[in-house]
């Protein structure tokens, strides 16, 4: 089982994606180069703790999307801490939007509805319209959106996503090998990862 999730591992990965041409791309358009990657952050516990890829996503001046909560214990998106973090996080290029818990949807909504809600809401927020959702947990709720607004949809299972090889570290888990192993093996890949994961020098540093 792989288990090397040090951020060299992770600046090594995209080097090595750009070495071999591929376009990282952004959350509005796929991109016309023949090799393309979406690289996506589901920020699930602790928002700081996204520093630790973005700095190296900085540094290499690629473009990845973070999927924040608006109902996370740890982190509140109204105080500074997290509103300083996203302020970084789109002085670096890189995009924001929302990571969707439909266990908040109110009894009697649709889930499109309340999506489009929770999207205004962190728009307002940090003061930047915010166009795409994903969904935080869909193997323990069991909820499927892959056909919830297309137009908005960036989940793993979208319409916009149905070309891509999918690889996501969750659980602490590379179920087909890090993605720092899949270079030229697909030429269109959605890649997820969790900043939990993601350390300098050991895990604990994370919790």
């Amino acid at each position: 089982m792989d288990k090397d999730f040090t951020s060299e591992r992770y600046k090594k990965a995209i080097l090595s994606y750009l070495k071999n041409d591929y376009t990282f791309e952004n959350m509005d358009q796929h991109s016309s180069e023949i090799k393309n990657i979406a690289l996506v952050h589901d920020v699930d516990h602790d928002i700081s703790l996204c520093d630790t890829l973005l700095s190296i996503e900085r540094e290499m001046k690629v473009t990845a999307t973070y999927f924040l909560r608006l109902h996370a214990i740890n982190y509140n998106m109204l105080s500074r801490k997290s509103l300083a973090m996203v302020e970084k996080i789109i002085d670096a290029g890189c995009n924001i939007a929302l990571h969707y818990e439909p266990s908040f949807c109110p009894t009697g909504l649709e889930y499109l509805d309340h999506i489009e809600m929770e999207m205004d809401v962190l728009s307002t927020v940090i003061n930047k319209k915010v166009k795409y959702f994903n969904l935080h947990e869909p193997s323990r709720t069991g909820v499927n959106l892959s056909q919830v607004n297309p137009v908005s949809n960036r989940c793993y299972n979208s319409s916009h996503f149905e070309d891509y090889k999918y690889l996501s570290d969750s659980s602490c888990n590379w179920r087909e090998g890090c993605f720092s192993k899949h270079v030229n093996k697909w030429n269109k890949l959605l890649v997820l990862t969790h900043p939990i994961w993601w350390y300098k020098d050991c895990p604990s540093e994370n919790y």
